[in-house]
């Protein structure tokens, strides 16, 4: 099992239903075809292109706030697919862009192109701090759960941590295929209690969690002495 944390930009979800205020939305795929968008997108600061780039093709793009601070978009005009469009809209940026999929949720996760991996100074590395805390906290209690701790699974998960640094507001986007699975990964998370979060973090967060990798963490070794 592994966790991956990040912000999540959503676009509108299928069922015509608008989201409430100030939550991220998503569009749930399960064509293979990859449709074809117009895009007029002007170079921009990375994070507003994102939210174009998800308004338009309806495509959900995983990141780090910390990632994208201070990094320009390039252009992007033209009728392309979501994959080619995002993958203009980096160019210059230093970040690549993988294909996930959790259940019937795809999206889109950004990261460093290696050597150009930066490192965060100032509001981005107490950020990422925090963000590796959350997820530290988060893994111990998968891997305590032995509902959770099984490595063999994906998914999606979107939550909230109040000023007291309890995690509320838990949601899975996407099942794992398995329903007691699903129940017990919001039930598991909502348990979960962080130091308070720094007042310039944007809420909600986001989780991914991809099975276990060759050569990757996973829980027996957290077990280990």
């Amino acid at each position: 099992m592994s966790i991956f944390p990040a912000h999540v930009t959503l676009a509108a979800d299928d069922t015509g239903s608008p989201p409430p205020p100030d939550e991220p939305r998503v569009t749930l795929y399960s064509n293979s075809v990859e449709p074809q968008f117009d895009f007029d997108l002007a170079a921009q600061p990375l994070a507003s292109a994102l939210n174009r780039f998800a308004d338009v093709s309806g495509r959900a793009a995983l990141f780090s706030s910390t990632l994208v601070a201070g990094r320009t978009a390039s252009p992007v005009h033209g009728r392309l697919t979501p994959r080619d469009a995002l993958q203009r809209l980096l160019e210059g940026t230093g970040l690549a862009m993988e294909e996930v999929s959790a259940g019937r949720v795809n999206a889109f996760v950004l990261k460093p192109l290696g050597a150009q991996a930066e490192a965060a100074a100032g509001v981005r590395a107490r950020l990422e701090r925090y963000d590796g805390l959350v997820q530290a906290r988060v893994w111990d209690a998968l891997c305590a759960d032995p509902r959770t701790a099984q490595g063999d699974y994906r998914s999606l998960l979107r939550f909230r941590v109040d000023a007291a640094g309890r995690v509320h507001r838990a949601q899975l986007l996407g099942s794992t295929g398995d329903a007691r699975r699903d129940a017990a990964l919001v039930a598991t998370l909502e348990r979960v209690r962080i130091d308070r979060p720094p007042p310039d973090m944007k809420q909600p967060l986001a989780m991914l969690i991809l099975p276990a990798q060759a050569g990757g963490p996973s829980c027996e070794d957290s077990a280990r002495p």
